[in-house]
């Protein structure tokens, strides 16, 4: 990464990272990237530095591979040569996926290319304090009605923009979700097999700040509620949370609640977080997973218990789910490498009773 900017004007005063070649594609939904005015302030960047761009603004909370390869056409008819994308975590997992399919004309499936490929420069700047996929190599899609990630080395960003000034906007419950999926981030890859001590360090670090956050500040009024220190910590922790998973991974939570998001429209920090009562519970019930938790709550502040309660109490999230759907949901991530990425493993009749324990 050729660098990570934070404070507010960020992507005036450090444009010159943005030089990363002779024209933009600026990556982004139909209304956050104006409404925060980082639209404006980078094609005002880019304008100052010479550099031209066009705007792609279809990209939807769980970006459809199709949208991402429509994006990709429209980069090499426009000429461009590099990516910026402006948003949340979809918009910036869109833009990765657009700068693959730009760089390869006739690519038709992103997820059977072997090894390492071609993609374009990105640049990304986040529009809320959530995913972190400014931090790392990977990207989630929606194709065929499921969620799936690739992760590849050329799909991490060049440059990172963190201006807190882009979080005023956000309502409550955009605010409450990013933040809860944050966090689980943190939780879930501190838990996990793979966490080296460079993970941990992030995984910690990211998660004391979002807890405090969480538990003494009103993340439901929204971003204009929180002060510009406590929204530029809070787009660091997300950054932290990111830079964690791309080492490690997510736990179980992650696929568990992609069915809530793809079926009921369940924002995804929510959806995630939602099971992390459940997740603990599980977890704790082994011994590395207690020790983990401990040691993980103790750093933050807090009791495994504790974190059980508020976080699945934040996320809110009340449906209900009959037999037949859960039995679909746990069919459709049925295997996923996040059921072992945490001490306790989940097998699919676990999966299914916590379904019907929460939403049954």
């Amino acid at each position: 990464m050729e660098g990570i900017f934070k404070g507010e004007h960020c992507v005036e005063a450090c444009a010159g990272a943005l030089k990363l070649g002779k024209k933009a594609l600026i990556v982004t939904g139909s209304r956050s990237a104006v409404v925060s005015g980082a639209l404006d302030d980078v094609r005002g960047a880019l304008g100052r530095l010479g550099i031209d761009s066009d705007v792609f603004d279809r990209i939807t909370e769980n970006p459809p591979v199709e949208i991402c390869a429509e994006g990709g056409r429209a980069a090499r008819d426009g000429g461009c040569d590099f990516i910026i994308a402006a948003g949340g975590g979809s918009v910036i997992d869109a833009g990765k996926a657009i700068a693959v399919f730009a760089a390869q004309p006739d690519l038709e499936d992103i997820y059977a290319i072997p090894g390492d490929f071609p993609a374009l420069p990105v640049a990304a700047v986040p529009l809320t304090c959530g995913t972190g996929s400014e931090a790392n190599r990977t990207a989630v899609l929606t194709t065929g009605g499921r969620k799936r990630s690739v992760t590849r080395a050329c799909l991490q960003p060049r440059a990172a923009y963190l201006d807190p000034r882009y979080l005023i906007t956000l309502s409550g419950r955009q605010l409450t979700s990013t933040v809860i999926d944050a966090f689980c981030h943190c939780l879930e890859s501190y838990l996990s097999p793979k966490s080296t001590e460079v993970s941990e360090n992030y995984a910690l670090n990211g998660a004391k700040i979002l807890w405090r956050t969480m538990t003494t500040k009103p993340l439901s009024s929204g971003g204009e509620a929180l002060d510009s220190e406590t929204r530029e910590s809070l787009l660091e922790a997300a950054y932290d949370g990111g830079a964690a998973i791309m080492t490690t991974g997510t736990g179980f939570p992650h696929p568990l609640g992609y069915g809530l998001t793809l079926r009921f429209g369940t924002s995804h920090g929510m959806a995630c977080g939602c099971f992390t009562g459940e997740y603990i519970r599980l977890n704790l019930s082994t011994g590395t997973g207690k020790e983990r938790l401990e040691s993980f709550s103790s750093f933050i502040g807090t009791t495994p218990e504790m974190i059980a309660a508020v976080v699945p109490a934040l996320s809110d999230v009340s449906l209900y789910v009959d037999e037949p759907t859960a039995c679909e949901m746990v069919s459709e991530v049925s295997g996923a490498k996040n059921h072992s990425n945490s001490p306790f493993v989940l097998d699919d009749e676990t999966a299914k009773e916590i379904y019907l324990r929460l939403f049954g």
